[in-house]
């Protein structure tokens, strides 16, 4: 005896308002769930409450990738052919935040996003009818897009924080750098600190020891980003004010930071860093004294002045290595600390110039095999030549510097890899005085 039509067409009704209701449910419970796990264990119990569905696997495709995103009653391997075995293609990735012009957290375009829901067993013999199939398809779409969402709205909290930090970072870092009104007669010095994106741990301090008629100047990078290399450096800065003040050598604060670092930070801490102690020019020659530490440190680079008479004389430049090991990676040696700290007179005219490992490393804007891609020490000491070659003698050191910077950024690429810190001492006394 057959069934009558209209029989079939209530119980298909029935089955559709079923579907709906279980749909919205569905859709109710994944938009209030805020983690994944919550919004699988909807998805599960949905397929196991509505259509009695014993065992399943769901698999997330990405970029050829499986990833496992639920599986339940399938520990072991099954020699049974699945019921049911579909792949669907979900929705591109919405845009939210840093997505937005179809952009993911990585900058790539948004990608559709595959999903296979494999169906072992049921808990009943029947086989899956076609609104079942239609249900178990949209069922996983949602889940797909519910999980898709929950992802992207991590990414999106996870780069909201690191703004924040950085945010922190910065001021903390920013907070560190020495008045750029300062005057410190009569030396002629000048700076320049330029940030790269990420905040890197470069730190330059000036500090003037009346006590000892002598400048003091340490220009540093620690390594660490974010937060925990501001905070670094930050105690490497109030390390090195109170010795400089106190009046002790380069010498003794680099021994003094060496044993702080190697002793009260992580294995992995070290900072790279030059100490300067410049001393009060002479009255009658304008000649001084500078004795420095180059712990681990880019080369320094002293420009020497020729013929005196001469308003364009004749430059040589040399370099000033490392002298000492890396602060805070091993001990010293007291024996050693003679050794470690060098001492030069300069005139008027000679220039000294030192800088951060992010000046060096800096990609060139047309390079050539032959010529490398980073500027490297020799070349931006030609660069420099060239810079000072382009003002009389008497010029000011700001003056010269601000002309090194400016030829510099002509001839690398814009986007900087790292912070990038330039000290300067020109002259003896100031040329603005």
């Amino acid at each position: 005896m057959s069934t009558p039509a209209s029989f079939e067409g209530e119980r298909d009704l029935e089955r559709k308002e079923s579907e709906l209701v279980a749909l919205t449910e569905a859709i109710t419970s994944l938009q209030a769930q805020n983690t994944e796990e919550g919004a699988l264990r909807v998805y599960k119990y949905t397929l196991m409450g509505q259509l009695g569905i014993k065992s399943f696997a769901l698999t997330r495709l990405t970029d050829g990738e499986e990833e496992i995103l639920v599986a339940h009653g399938v520990d072991e391997p099954s020699s049974k052919a699945p019921l049911m075995e579909s792949v669907h293609v979900d929705h591109q990735p919405g845009d939210r935040s840093q997505l937005k012009e179809g952009k993911t957290g990585d900058g790539q375009l948004g990608k559709q996003i595959k999903g296979k829901i494999s169906i072992m067993e049921r808990f009943v013999a029947d086989e899956l009818q076609p609104t079942d199939i239609r249900f178990i398809k949209t069922l996983t779409q949602l889940c797909l897009q519910s999980i898709e969402n929950l992802r992207l709205q991590r990414v999106e909290l996870e780069q909201e924080s690191l703004q924040k930090e950085l945010s922190i970072a910065r001021t903390i870092q920013d907070s560190l750098l020495p008045d750029p009104n300062d005057r410190h007669d009569p030396w002629d010095i000048a700076w320049a600190h330029h940030s790269a994106k990420e905040v890197g741990g470069d730190l330059i301090d000036i500090v003037e020891d009346t006590n000892n008629d002598r400048l003091v100047v340490m220009i540093a990078d620690g390594a660490g980003k974010g937060i925990p290399g501001a905070l670094l450096m930050s105690s490497v800065q109030a390390l090195f004010q109170y010795l400089a003040n106190q009046g002790s050598s380069v010498g003794d604060i680099a021994h003094a930071m060496n044993h702080q670092l190697f002793t009260s930070t992580p294995d992995d801490t070290f900072v790279t860093a030059a100490f300067i102690d410049i001393q009060v020019p002479s009255s009658e020659d304008h000649t001084y004294q500078i004795e420095y530490v180059n712990a681990g440190h880019p080369a320094g680079y002293l420009i020497k002045s020729g013929d005196r008479g001469s308003t364009q004389p004749e430059m040589s430049l040399e370099m000033l290595p490392s002298t000492a090991p890396l602060l805070g990676v091993s001990p010293w040696s007291p024996t050693a600390q003679g050794e470690q700290s060098h001492r030069l007179m300069l005139s008027s005219k000679d220039i000294l110039c030192w800088l951060t490992d992010g000046v060096l490393e800096q990609e060139l804007k047309d390079s050539t095999p032959k010529q490398g891609n980073h500027v490297g020490e020799q070349r931006c000491g030609s660069w420099l030549l060239e810079a000072i070659h382009a003002f009389p003698n008497d010029a000011a050191s700001q003056e010269t510097l601000d002309r090194f910077i400016h030829l510099y950024q002509s001839r690398v690429t814009p986007v900087q890899g790292d912070d990038q810190t330039i000290f300067m001492l020109k002259s003896g006394y100031s040329t603005s005085s």
